[in-house]
Formats: C-alpha cells, structure tokens, sequence
C-alpha cells in the first residue's frame, strides 16, 4: 500500500512489530541478519525476513524510527494525559518512562500544566537516566509529579511466546520463552535503584518468570531489608505457580495486574499453557487470599483504559460480547468493591499516595475482608 514510504506498526503491547520492505531496508534487516538475542526475526521458506519481528529483536527495526524531537514527545504526553482527564482520572501510573519522557513530565510540572497526577516509573533499560536518579534519589514533594520507582522487564509476553515458562508451551513443544539477562534485565542496576529508595515494578508474566522474580526480589530484600518497606512491584503477574502465591505477602510484593488481559487473551492463553497451568492465570482471587496487596490498571495502550470495561473485565471474567455466559475460570472475579478499590484506593497505595488520592472512604482502604 506504501511502496515508496517505512511503514512500521506496533502489536497490541508492543512485543512485536511489522515492517514494510522499506522499512527492513532502512534498518538494515536482510536475510543475513542475525537474530537479536532473546529475540527473533521471522522468516518465509527461503530465508528472507517476513516483516515480523519478535521480542528484543524489535528493537533492530524501531532503531531506525526517525528520533521525535523534545516538542513533539511534551505534546504527546500532554494529550494523553489531557485525554485521561477528560476521561474522569485523577492520576496514572507511567510504567517505563525514558529520558525523553521524564523531560517532558519534569517540564510539565515546573510550568504547572500536568492535567493529572503522574507517578512516573523510570525505565531501567536507560542507564543513563537509573544513574542520575540515583544520585538526586527519589522526588517525592512535586506538587502532580512523583518519581520514586522504576520499572524493569524480566521476560516477554505470553502472546508472543516470550514469556518464561517452567515447562514447554503447550502448543509450542521444546520452548519455554525467554528471561532475565538474557532478556535484558539487569539484575545489579536493579538492585542499585532499590538500594536508593526507588520502588522496582518487574514485568513478569510466566510462571518461570514470576518465581525468578521473586527469587530476585526476595535476595535484595533479605540482604537490604530497609528496601521492603518501598513497596516493589510485579506488573503483571500474570502466570503465577500453586507454589509462589504465598511468596508475595512476606516480602511486602504488590501484584500490578490488569482485568482486561484475562478477556483479551483467554481465546488462546489456554493453549499456550494447558488445561492445568492456565488456573494460575490472571488469579486475582487466588492472590487476594494469599494476602497480595493488587493493583489494576489498564497497560495502556494495550488495553482500552475506559473504567467500565476494566470493571466489567475484573467482577464478570466475560468480553464485550459477555461470553462466556458464565465468566471464565469464573472463580478468579472480583467482587464489585474489589474491583473498585482496584483502580482507586489500591492503586493510591501502591504509589506511596494513600490519604493523598484514591480514596473512598478515609480510613476504610485496608478493611476489606481477604476471601
């Protein structure tokens, strides 16, 4: 359709990208191009690139993505956050915030025109940026922006295949995904940031990749223990083990989630990963009653960020469309409460802001009964 022009389009959250044969030409993508490690580059019968581009190997195409300058990045960030408060929200939560983004949310604040509240997560695939906050530490008196964590990613998606599994994918016999250094996560810088104050967010979504986290987690905090109180995060957690569940609460771990994932992925989340292993899968209930402090949000721009059908994902398990009938794996929904405090006064408490924004009843955050 665009012979003479690079065409690249994003998947639904990112994992993977489709470029043009302009576009593979302006990066450089030929046959004799490499796979990126904890990436790969899809290929037809002769050898030649497809056009997709799978989990770190997107990276060899968005590269070649012309910079957006400062002004247009400050004008970005601004009508979205414009956009979210005409929608009714009173903050966000921005997960993975480069140097080009913080600039523009650090600008917005000082000329008093952040429309909402930002808790802004720095990106920890920008050295440069983990090392400059951990030498000014955390920012926590702004009057709408507050950066004091940081967001990580451990493994890929679940959709792609990325996402690191304890066993083989069920429809993918001999593969179990990709995680940590391998995909890029650096464990010491990790550590750095949290030792400075800084709240750590990890992307997990397999079941591997979330015990891997916990395991991570767990080591800084038994050698650092001041660091439990941050408040770390795992956004996602999205494949959880039976055996894990009980591994959030000691060490203080909020499960980030998203209602929306379940009714999106459910048309394929059981092939991936079986009959069995699915029932640990978007397990909001099961979490609850381990005692796991939740989070909803919607991923954005992976899912839609409309209230009601965040609310609608969390108390029915069931689409648009309201199937199934009965909700699915229905015994992991949210009561109507739950799923309210979800996105109001849960999500004010894994940003450091109870008593602040988010609440419902001042002084009734906390007394909801674990089922």
């Amino acid at each position: 359709v665009f012979p003479d022009n690079p065409v690249v389009l994003r998947s639904l959250h990112g994992f993977a990208v489709w470029g043009n044969r302009m576009a593979l030409a302006e990066a450089g993508i030929d046959r004799d191009t490499p796979d990126l490690e904890g990436g790969r580059i899809l290929r037809d019968d002769a050898g030649n690139p497809s056009g997709i581009l799978i989990d770190r190997a997107t990276n060899l195409l968005t590269a070649a993505i012309p910079e957006t300058s400062d002004e247009q990045m400050k004008a970005m960030v601004l009508a979205g956050l414009e956009t979210m408060a005409r929608d009714g929200y009173v903050a966000v939560h921005q997960a993975g915030a480069d140097t080009q983004v913080m600039r523009a949310f650090e600008e917005l604040e000082a000329e008093g025109r952040l429309p909402v509240r930002v808790y802004a997560m720095i990106s920890l695939r920008d050295e440069t940026l983990c090392r400059h906050w951990i030498e000014r530490g955390p920012y926590v008196d702004g009057t709408m922006l507050t950066a004091r964590s940081v967001k990580a990613y451990y493994d890929a998606a679940l959709g792609s295949r990325g996402a690191r599994l304890l066993e083989d994918y069920s429809d993918r016999p001999g593969h179990r995904g990709v995680s940590g250094a391998d995909y890029g996560f650096d464990q010491e810088l990790a550590a750095e940031m949290m030792r400075a104050g800084f709240q750590i967010g990890i992307h997990a979504i397999g079941d591997a990749g979330n015990r891997e986290t916990l395991v991570f987690l767990e080591s800084v905090i038994e050698s650092n223990p001041e660091t439990r109180a941050l408040r770390h995060r795992i956004e996602h957690a999205q494949v959880v083990h039976p055996d894990d569940f009980g591994r959030f609460a000691p060490a203080g771990i909020i499960a980030a989630m998203q209602p929306p994932h379940c009714v999106e992925d459910k048309s394929w989340a059981e092939d991936r990963l079986g009959p069995d292993r699915v029932k640990g899968a978007y397990a909001w209930r099961a979490l609850r009653r381990a005692g796991v402090p939740l989070t909803f949000s919607a991923d954005l721009a992976g899912s839609d960020h409309n209230i009601f059908y965040g609310l609608h994902a969390a108390i029915t398990r069931r689409d648009e469309q309201r199937q199934p009938p009965d909700g699915w794996y229905a015994e992991e929904a949210m009561t109507a409460e739950e799923a309210l405090r979800g996105y109001t006064s849960w999500s004010a408490l894994a940003a450091g802001w109870e008593g602040r924004t988010g609440v419902l009843q001042p002084g009734k955050w906390a007394d909801i009964t674990v089922m």
